[in-house]
């Protein structure tokens, strides 16, 4: 099956079964996984992992199980994780700030780390100039120059919700194809520009419910 046609909800969880893959031990855990002990860690059932990975053309053997590192090779390349990602950052506040010191340590940290961040861009003029671990904060007005330039289609918007559309809007002339939306509010593009939200304050009052 074409990525294309695997579904969103499946594709969701793929990272899921990839940071377990990750952090598991060939040594002391040895080199093969069964859908049990798969779905186990990432709190799915076996029948769902075995379902999702066979979407991927990925097949256990029966009685053992998936190979470790076969399965984890495959689902980078299916994530397209197998290949340096470069990625801008826009809102250089104290979540964009923080976003971006996790990025830039774990690619320098992980060998098989590929998200890299390459663009850093706030309107701040007391934060222009500013460097985070080499990579400076230009303004928001270079934006579109700056795209091309050094490459990214990745973005994350970590603004105020005032400014959160016009600044998607930005996103959009410069052919920016995948958005990380941390800014509290619905974000319109046109089809085709992949948006996720991350909202932590509608998370945080949905946990306030089973206090």
């Amino acid at each position: 099956m074409g990525k294309q046609n695997i579904p969103d909800v499946v594709i969701r969880r793929l990272p899921i079964y990839l940071r377990v893959l990750e952090n598991l031990s060939e040594e002391s855990y040895g080199n093969v996984i069964s859908s049990f002990e798969l779905g186990e860690k990432s709190g799915v059932t076996p029948a769902q992992v075995r379902k999702d990975l066979s979407l991927i053309g990925a097949f256990g053997k029966q009685g053992l199980g998936y190979e470790i590192a076969t399965l984890r090779d495959e689902l980078k390349r299916i994530l397209n994780l197998d290949r340096e990602i470069k990625v801008a950052i826009i809102g250089v506040g104290n979540l964009g700030h923080a976003i971006a010191k996790y990025i830039i340590q774990r690619y320098d940290n992980e060998k098989d780390y590929h998200l890299k961040l390459v663009a850093l861009f706030d309107s701040d003029p007391r934060v222009i100039g500013e460097l985070i671990n080499g990579v400076p904060i230009d303004h928001i007005d270079s934006f579109q120059d700056k795209a091309p330039e050094l490459g990214f289609r990745m973005v994350v918007i970590a603004v105020p919700a005032e400014v959160a559309q016009s600044v998607m809007d930005k996103c959009v002339m410069a052919g920016i194809e995948a958005v990380l939306n941390f800014a509290p509010v619905h974000l319109k593009a046109p089809k085709g520009i992949r948006i996720h939200n991350t909202d932590l304050s509608i998370d945080l009052m949905h946990l306030a419910y089973y206090l």
